[in-house]
């Protein structure tokens, strides 16, 4: 009774798996490995079928047998040749897989495109548009400051030409940071030591930077993202690690470029920044974002009290 009921499932799975097989036939642009395979799961589950025969009528006992025997045979040479052959489907897969990451590859490209090309855009406005105006109103203040004679009006002339300067200052940073024209001209290393640089000079913060790369320039989607994670990684520090030195080493050891990253700051739990909603750990996130797009090799060491180590591995 036993062994009846174990035959029933089994035939009811075989028939449900060799439906699923033949189902999933289109799927594979009807390879022939995936038919044949198909067909032997179905005579399979006929040949179980076959087995169940004798227990109902008795007499088809040795019919069943021969059967039983060529569907077997028939079968584990379905089986054997389909096997064989399979590896055109996964060559199929790999294909698709292959398209499908020079489609994604495509698409960043795009976005990083459009991105920088807004940023130009974005900066040359602000250079064109408000640079002229500010420099006009300070030429206007300094001029006016030499027919002053009243020594409170001439303070508040100073003050005035003084924010002007401040202004003048700040619009040429933030179209530089919009669209930085050091890494467009000299590369990476270049203007990530010029962004460092400005960093150490604002902040009460030590960066020390070292590179081998002065002279070598690369793909430059690849450049920007690199130096866009750069400044995520200095600005992150700055924020919240309350860190007083940072480490940056830029380095290229023959087709690899490696980027490594360190503070001496309070240092965080990876996982938990990680696992974190999009919106608290949106500088993290937006790092392993655009790396992720470049296929780079990333690890992100840090615990409370330690500070943090970055290193970036990406194939130019």
């Amino acid at each position: 009774m036993i062994t009846l009921i174990a035959l029933i499932i089994a035939i009811i799975l075989q028939f449900a798996g060799a439906l699923v097989a033949i189902g999933s036939i289109r799927m594979t642009k009807k390879a022939i490995s995936w038919i044949l395979l198909s067909v032997g799961f179905l005579l399979m589950a006929i040949q179980r079928f076959i087995e169940f025969i004798p227990y109902v009528w008795r007499e088809w006992e040795k019919d069943v047998a021969a059967i039983n025997t060529w569907l077997g045979i028939i079968t584990s040479v379905l089986i054997a040749i389909g096997i064989i052959l399979i590896r055109q489907i996964f060559d199929f897969l790999r294909k698709v897989e292959k398209q499908r990451q020079e489609a994604d590859k495509k698409v960043l490209n795009a976005v990083i495109q459009a991105e920088e090309k807004e940023r130009r855009r974005l900066a040359k406005d602000l250079h064109d548009g408000m640079g002229p105006l500010l420099s006009s109103a300070k030429m206007a203040i300094s001029s006016l400051s030499q027919h002053e004679n009243d020594n409170d009006k001439i303070k508040i002339i100073e003050n005035a030409d003084y924010v002007i300067s401040e202004a003048i200052r700040s619009l040429k940073e933030i179209s530089n940071n919009l669209s930085p024209h050091v890494l467009d001209n000299f590369g990476l290393a270049s203007a990530i030591k010029s962004f460092a640089s400005k960093v150490a000079n604002m902040q009460q913060i030590n960066v020390h930077f070292e590179s081998n790369m002065f002279d070598f320039r690369f793909d430059y989607n690849k450049e920007v993202i690199l130096y866009r994670v750069a400044c995520e990684l200095i600005n992150n520090t700055l924020k919240h690690a309350q860190a007083s030195n940072i480490h940056i080493q830029l380095s290229r050891h023959n087709k690899l470029v490696s980027l490594n990253y360190t503070d001496d700051g309070k240092g965080f739990e990876v996982n938990d920044i990680l696992h974190k909603s999009h919106n608290e750990g949106m500088g993290l996130h937006n790092i392993m974002n655009r790396l992720k797009g470049i296929k780079a090799i990333v690890n992100i060491d840090s615990e409370k009290g330690k500070g943090m180590k970055v290193i970036i591995i990406v194939n130019i």
